[in-house]
Order: C-alpha cells, then structure tokens, then sequence
C-alpha cells in the first residue's frame, strides 16, 4: 500500500517554533483506525479471538486515537526525578473489580498527570485507564494492575522509550512509533526464525501447541529482562551438551533449576499440552470457568518461571538454559568453538510491514555483547541467543538451518512487549495463519 508506505517519512510534520511541535499525519491515523475496524469486523464471534470484541463499547474514533497516542509519545519525553518515565494507557470504561483503583473524581487526561501517575505504575505495570466522560472529553478514571490473563479488548498505547511507542487493540500488536517514523508491525519473521528450533529429539509427541508454549515463554523471558532494565544475554539451546564447547570454563555459577512446580512441567506432564489445546482448540461458547482457571494457573506459574530466569540475566555473562526453561548455568562466557569460522552471511529483519531484511557485518550488530551472542548463534546452530540492551531493545539472533545464513532480528521488543491472554490469543492465532499448528 503506497499510502503506508511514504508514511515512514511523514509520520511527524515540524514547525519552527521555540518549542518543537508536530503533528501526527492523518494518513498514518486513517489506515490505523481501518485496521481496528479491519480487525473487529473479520473475526468470528464464536471463537476464542472473536470473543475479544464482543462486548466493545466504544470502537475509538480517528479522533481518540491520536489524543492517546499524542499523549503517550509526549510523556515518553518526560522525566520524574532525572528518571524516564514509562507508560501505557487503555481506553477502558471504569470497572470496579479487585485490580483496579477508581478515582473519586476523574482527572484530566495531560502530560503533566500521566508522568506522575507513570512514575508510580511501572513495577508492577499497571495501565492508566481513559474514557470520554459526558462532554465527550478524556478523562483518567483510575488504573488497573496486569496479570497474565490480562485481556484488553479495546486500543493501548504504551510508551518504550523516549520517543518511541507500541499500539496494540485487543492485546494484538498493530503499529508503533520511533523518532520520525511510523509503521506497522508483522512478526512473522521472528516467528519463522525461532520456531523451527522448538522442536526437540525427546519430545514423546510432536505436538505443535508445545512449540507455542516454548515461543511464548520466550518472549515472555526477553519481556522480563527488559524490565529489570540492566541488559542480559540469554542462550537458548538443545538438550544435547553442545553449548559447552562455545562456553569458556570454569562458569561461576552452575548447577540447574527449572523454578517450576513439577505439577506445571510440561516435561513431567504433558496432559498439561491438553490443557491449553482443549482452551484455544474450541469455540468460545464451549469454555468453561474450569478450563479458563487451569489456564490461567498455568500461566501464572510460568510467568513466575520466567521472572526467576530474566532476573539471573542481570548478572555480567550469558544465562544458558534449555528450551523448556531448564537453567544450565548463568555468568557464563562465551568462546570461540575450536575451528570456528566467523558468520559468512548475516542478514537483519524487523518484525515491522515491509521489511525485506538488509545485510551487515559482525561489527554492525552492536558492542560486545551483541556479538559474542551472533558467534554463539553460529558456533551452535540450534539455538537461539536473546539480547537485551540497557535501553530496552530486543534482538533474537539464530542461524537459518537451511542456508546457514546468520538471522538477526532487531527492535524485537515490539514483539515481546505485548503481554497476558491477549497476546496469547493473537500469537495462537498466527501460528494458524501461518500454518504452524
């Protein structure tokens, strides 16, 4: 579409003023505000997705969509007490449920409000809610803290970095804006280079909704290591000790820990793979509270899982742990293998519209960190490297096992920041489109 296209360079139109202005362009806001509709109108009620919008309130109007986004790109700039200031915001009506605080009176919907309520809603993260009141006018009725099975039905724009922002309708990932550009996102290309090595020799069946386990909790990792916010390297590898010969000895710190209850293993306990296809399989009318409660325990465990992990990435060195989440070692250094030859060919892709992916050279992925993780992905081509930056960035580093070119996806965090059932849902219902269920 030649309209979406040109927007890449005309998202933001500046004026010379002492203060620097802009203006969000109506062509980026028109084509967001058809994918919503788009998006609404083209899933089945009946099923799980579906499910999502059935009870909408208020579909934005073009008009809503750029006071929010307008808002969240101006906080993004904003500091309180020398610190950056993150925030997400939901167009929400006011609930009274026991994760959310209602105001007595709704405050006015400004930069000033959202930093100081930003300053205090970050850990754990906790969406500023809006909702036109009688005059037709945003306002902030209160907050309402995340969970795993958070579901938001309707629009959310959440701030990553000054500057930059992640829009998202119904927990799906739509758009994003950074510096002067604006785009639409596509993750299909980190799917397809993550999910072919989800797969596992021991594996007793060869049951796809257990790759989507695996793909999820790894973005959910990458998620958790941007939240602690002080960079981490995380090696995902096979179960076959190979890792070992990338990884200089003596580690600091070995041994092993899965941080999962073994009644939530899925290693232990594979019905547990009934449980989430018997969720995603049928139609929505078909749940029951039961199956949704098991889901949700489920998820809670394995997010528990995931912040135990992320949070070893902290400590200076590569975490090493196995697909299904079995932590080998953390502290870790990498090495060149014996006789390892550096990456021929590295090609880098963004989970955006578009996007054809560009070749670089090893010095272009970044500092130390980011190569010694794109030699480890060579070295061990069935795994998968994540790195996390201090700022938040996300790169997924792995080699292409058919061309043994070196995939590097970048600015992955508009992949990982969405989170809880929605995201889910949206991720399961890719992995159909895609064909990989």
């Amino acid at each position: 579409m030649d309209a979406v296209t040109t927007l890449k360079q005309t998202v933001f139109s500046y004026t010379s003023m002492i203060h620097t202005a802009y203006t969000l362009h109506p062509g980026f806001i028109e084509e967001l505000s058809r994918r919503i509709h788009l998006l609404i109108e083209s899933t089945v009620p009946a099923t799980i997705v579906g499910s999502l919008f059935q009870n909408i309130s208020l579909i934005p109007s073009q008009q809503l969509i750029s006071q929010i986004i307008d808002a969240a790109v101006w906080t993004s700039f904003a500091t309180d007490e020398g610190n950056s200031v993150t925030i997400s915001i939901i167009l929400s009506p006011a609930e009274d449920s026991f994760d959310t605080f209602i105001f007595d009176k709704p405050i006015s919907f400004d930069v000033n409000n959202l930093v100081k309520l930003g300053a205090a809603l970050e850990n754990p993260r906790a969406d500023i809610s809006v909702w036109p009141n009688e005059e037709k006018k945003l306002v902030v009725w209160g907050f309402r803290t995340r969970s795993v099975d958070t579901l938001i039905p309707n629009l959310c724009v959440e701030a990553m970095a000054p500057g930059s922002v992640l829009i998202t309708f119904g927990g799906k990932s739509l758009a994003a804006l950074s510096g002067n550009e604006a785009f639409f996102t596509d993750h299909s290309s980190l799917m397809r280079t993550i999910i072919p090595k989800l797969s596992s020799p021991k594996d007793k069946q060869s049951d796809k909704i257990l790759y989507l386990m695996r793909y999820m909790s790894l973005l959910n990792t990458a998620r958790q290591m941007r939240a602690h916010a002080r960079g981490g390297t995380l090696l995902v590898v096979p179960e076959d000790g190979e890792w070992q010969r990338s990884i200089d000895t003596p580690v600091p710190y070995t041994g092993g820990a899965i941080f999962l209850e073994s009644d939530y293993d899925v290693t232990k306990k594979p019905s547990l793979i009934t449980t989430v296809k018997n969720f995603f399989g049928a139609s929505s009318q078909n749940k029951t509270i039961a199956e949704r409660e098991n889901l949700e325990r489920l998820g809670r465990q394995l997010d528990q899982q995931c912040k135990h992990i992320a949070r070893l990435t902290a400590v200076d060195g590569a975490l090493v742990m196995s697909f299904d989440r079995f932590v080998y070692c953390f502290g870790a250094k990498i090495t060149p293998a014996q006789n390892q030859t550096p990456p021929a060919n590295i090609r880098v892709y963004k989970p955006v519209e578009g996007d054809n992916g560009t070749t670089v050279n090893l010095m272009d992925l970044g500092g130390t960190r980011h190569q010694s993780a794109a030699h480890f992905a060579n070295a061990q081509p069935g795994s998968v490297a994540i790195v996390v930056s201090q700022d938040g960035h996300v790169s997924f580093i792995s080699t292409d096992l058919e061309t043994n070119d070196l995939i590097v996806i970048q600015q992955a965090e508009l992949a990982v920041i969405p989170e809880g059932l929605g995201a889910a849902l949206w991720s399961y219902s890719l992995f159909a489109e895609m064909d990989l269920l």
